[in-house]
C-alpha cells in the first residue's frame, strides 16, 4: 500500500508537470509569435514605407545632378539661353526634394517613440541623417542658385573648378541617401532575421517539449501499468483470502459449501456418485496448550500440504475451523476413495515435526467417509453419515480410516 501511494503521489507530479509544460510552452509560442507580429509589423508599417519615401529624395536629387551635367554640358553661347529653364526646373525638383525630406520626417518623428527599442534607435538615427542630408542638400542647393544667378548676370562661364565641386558635393549627398537607403534596408534585412530567430525558437520549443512531454507521458503511463498491475494482485490477493484459509492454503468453509452445492447439483443431474471426507487431528488441542500455537501452526500447515499433494486435481479439499477439515470427491464410490485417504493418514502419522529444542514430535488423523445417498441427495444427510463415520473411527482409538455403512 505504502508503494502504491508513493506511485500515485509520482503521477500526480508528473501530470502537474505536463500541465505546467503545457502553459509554459503555450506562453513561450505565444511570446515568440508576438515577437514575430511585432518584427513584421514593423517591416510593413516602418521600414518599407521608410525605404518607398526614401525613394522620390534619391530621384530629385539625380534629376537635379543632370541638370548640372546639361548646363555644365551647353557651351557659352547656348548657356544663357536655357539658363532659366534649368533654373525653374532647379528650383521646382529642389521644392519636391525639400517636401520630400519634410514628408520623410513626419513619418519618422512619430517612430521614435514607438516599437521595438531597436526600431526606436534606427529611427532617432535616421531622422539625425535626414537632418544632415537636408542642410548639405540646401547648401548644394544655396551654391548652384548663386551659380545660376552669376551666369545669368553675364558673370561668364562658370570655373570647371567650380563645377568640379558642385559635382563632387552632389555626389556625396547621393551617397549619403543611398547609404540611408542601405541602411534602412539592412535594418529590414535584420527583422527578416529576427522573424527567422523568433521562428526556430518556436519550432524548437515545440519539439523540445513534445519529446519531454512524451518522455514523461511514457513514464507516467509506465508508473499507471505498475499501478494497475499491484491493483490486479491486490483484487487476486483479496479475492484469494476471501475464499481459502491463509494458514493452510486450503478453501474456506464457506467457499467450501459454495464448490459441495455445485458438485451435488451437478451430481443430482448426471446421475453420478459423490462422497465426502470428514477428519480430525488427534489431540490437537493439547499440542497447543503444551508445545504452544507456533507448533499447532505448523502442524496444520503440514497437513493442508498432504491434503493438496494426495488429492486428485477435480477433489474440493477445505478446512472447517480448528483442527477440523473435509474433502469432496465428485463422481467417486466411498469405496474408492478408502485407499487415497488411508494415503493421506499414512503419510501425516509417518511426518516427525521438530520444535526449537531439537524435540520431535508426530501427529495422527482419524477420518470418516460416507457417500451420498442417492434417495436423499442434502448436504445435511450426508454430512450427518460422515460425522457417525468419523466417530466410528474414533471409537476405535483414532487414527484410522472408517467408511459409513447403513
Amino acid at each position: 500500500m505504502p508503494q502504491n501511494t508513493k506511485t500515485n503521489r509520482y503521477i500526480f507530479l508528473i501530470a502537474f508537470a505536463i500541465a505546467a509544460l503545457i502553459l509554459v510552452n503555450g506562453g513561450f509560442a505565444y511570446w515568440q509569435m508576438h515577437k514575430i507580429k511585432t518584427e513584421f509589423e514593423d517591416v510593413a508599417n516602418k521600414d518599407l514605407p521608410l525605404v518607398t519615401q526614401l525613394l522620390p529624395l534619391i530621384d530629385r536629387q539625380f534629376e537635379q545632378t543632370l541638370l548640372i551635367e546639361k548646363l555644365h554640358q551647353q557651351s557659352d553661347g547656348h548657356q544663357g539661353v536655357v539658363i532659366r529653364t534649368l533654373e525653374d526646373s532647379f528650383i521646382r525638383t529642389g521644392k519636391k526634394f525639400d517636401s520630400a525630406l519634410a514628408t520623410l520626417k513626419e513619418f519618422i518623428i512619430p517612430l521614435m517613440s514607438l516599437g521595438q527599442p531597436e526600431t526606436r534607435a534606427e529611427m532617432v538615427r535616421v531622422n539625425l541623417l535626414l537632418d544632415q542630408i537636408g542642410k548639405e542638400h540646401q547648401q548644394y542647393h544655396d551654391q548652384v542658385i548663386a551659380m545660376i544667378e552669376t551666369i545669368k548676370s553675364g558673370g561668364g562661364k562658370i570655373p570647371e573648378q567650380v563645377i568640379r565641386i558642385l559635382n563632387e558635393e552632389e555626389k556625396e549627398l547621393r551617397l549619403e541617401l543611398t547609404s540611408l537607403r542601405d541602411e534602412v534596408q539592412r535594418f529590414t534585412q535584420q527583422s527578416v532575421i529576427a522573424v527567422d530567430k523568433h521562428e526556430s525558437w518556436v519550432i524548437q520549443g515545440v519539439v523540445l517539449f513534445t519529446l519531454f512531454v512524451y518522455s514523461l507521458g511514457t513514464i507516467m503511463l509506465f508508473m499507471m501499468y505498475q499501478v494497475m498491475q499491484h491493483r490486479k494482485k491486490a483484487i487476486a490477493e483479496l479475492a484469494y483470502f476471501a475464499t481459502h484459509d491463509p494458514l493452510t492454503k486450503l478453501i474456506n468453509r464457506r467457499y467450501f459449501f459454495e464448490r459441495l452445492t455445485e458438485a451435488i447439483n451437478a451430481a443430482k443431474r448426471h446421475n453420478h456418485p459423490l462422497s465426502i471426507c470428514v477428519c480430525d487431528l488427534d489431540h490437537f488441542k493439547q499440542i497447543n496448550d503444551t508445545l504452544g500455537h507456533q507448533a499447532g501452526d505448523k502442524v496444520l500447515a503440514s497437513f493442508g500440504e498432504i491434503l493438496t499433494q494426495v488429492k486428485r486435481p477435480e477433489d474440493i479439499a477445505g478446512r472447517f475451523g480448528g483442527d477440523e477439515f473435509v474433502l469432496c470427491f465428485p463422481n467417486t464410490h466411498g469405496k474408492d476413495i478408502v485407499n487415497m485417504v488411508e494415503r493421506i493418514r499414512a503419510t501425516m502419522a509417518e511426518k516427525e515435526f521438530k520444535l526449537p529444542n531439537n524435540k520431535r514430535f508426530s501427529v495422527t488423523a482419524t477420518f470418516g467417509i460416507a457417500e451420498m445417498d442417492l434417495n436423499n441427495q442434502c448436504q445435511e444427510s450426508i454430512f450427518e453419515a460422515a460425522d457417525n463415520a468419523l466417530y466410528q473411527a474414533k471409537e476405535k482409538g483414532r487414527n484410522a480410516v472408517v467408511l459409513y455403512q447403513d
